[in-house]
């Protein structure tokens, strides 16, 4: 796992721009040898890693979101959130008339009332030991994580942990603290459907998106419920319908 800290002595995961208050690292921090990916940690890091939160080296350029032309790496844009596997004239579309995984709709799916409770897991936390094991030692449980909640308004919501040096700033912002060192910057996306419903999608994260006991597929929508959304290294996320 590999965390900087900036000269304000926040937790970072990037070695640039503190991503916590975009403060910029100090040259020996900047110039530090960074070769390895943390099981844990929310960014790659070396020569060759990819975008911070996307878990992915590409050795390939990038290519370019019909919607709104930033640089794609994977199905899913990390700046709009459009879905590349829709057609061109859909990414041209006013995105309120548009489903980000399903065909076009004339209104927009009313959202009032649903909310998403983030809490510390500790049988999450322990889970990820067993699995990781070594990987996770620098990796505590934190004493003190109260629960948030979070209205969910809106078709595409993202979640992930702030960074001010890269724009990012997640709808389910997981920044902490505590900071949980597993979670990306960008690390999946709630889809809302036609039917009320909600579809979730691991957005390629570093550390991945567990929904119930199975892990998600990167960049492949999936149904949500009321099974515990599991992510990072303690985090757990339910989603709750309106009374």
């Amino acid at each position: 796992m590999t965390v900087s800290t900036c000269p304000d002595g926040h937790a970072s995961g990037t070695d640039d721009y503190c991503d916590v208050c975009g403060t910029p690292m100090t040259a020996a921090a900047a110039a530090a040898p960074q070769s390895s990916v943390g099981v844990l940690d929310g960014s790659a890091t070396g020569p060759g890693a990819g975008s911070a939160g996307s878990g992915r080296a590409g050795a390939d350029a990038p290519e370019v979101c019909a919607s709104c032309g930033a640089a794609r790496d994977g199905r899913f844009c990390e700046a709009c959130g459009h879905d590349s596997a829709l057609p061109i004239a859909a990414a041209l579309a006013p995105a309120a008339s548009v489903g980000c995984a399903g065909p076009a709709s004339n209104a927009r799916p009313a959202r009032t009332g649903w909310s998403a409770v983030v809490r510390a897991d500790r049988d999450w936390f322990d889970e990820v030991r067993r699995r990781d094991g070594p990987d996770t030692a620098e990796v505590s449980f934190p004493p003190f994580c109260p629960e948030r909640r979070f209205a969910l308004e809106g078709e595409r919501l993202t979640i992930g942990r702030r960074s001010r040096s890269r724009g990012i700033e997640p709808d389910i912002d997981l920044s902490g603290p505590p900071l949980d060192p597993g979670v990306s910057a960008l690390h999946a996306m709630l889809l809302a459907q036609p039917d009320g419903g909600w579809q979730i999608v691991d957005l390629d994260s570093t550390n991945g998106t567990t929904v119930g006991s199975g892990v998600l597929t990167p960049n492949t929508p999936v149904p949500v419920g009321v099974e515990l959304i599991k992510l990072g290294a303690w985090t757990t996320i339910t989603l709750v319908p309106p009374p």
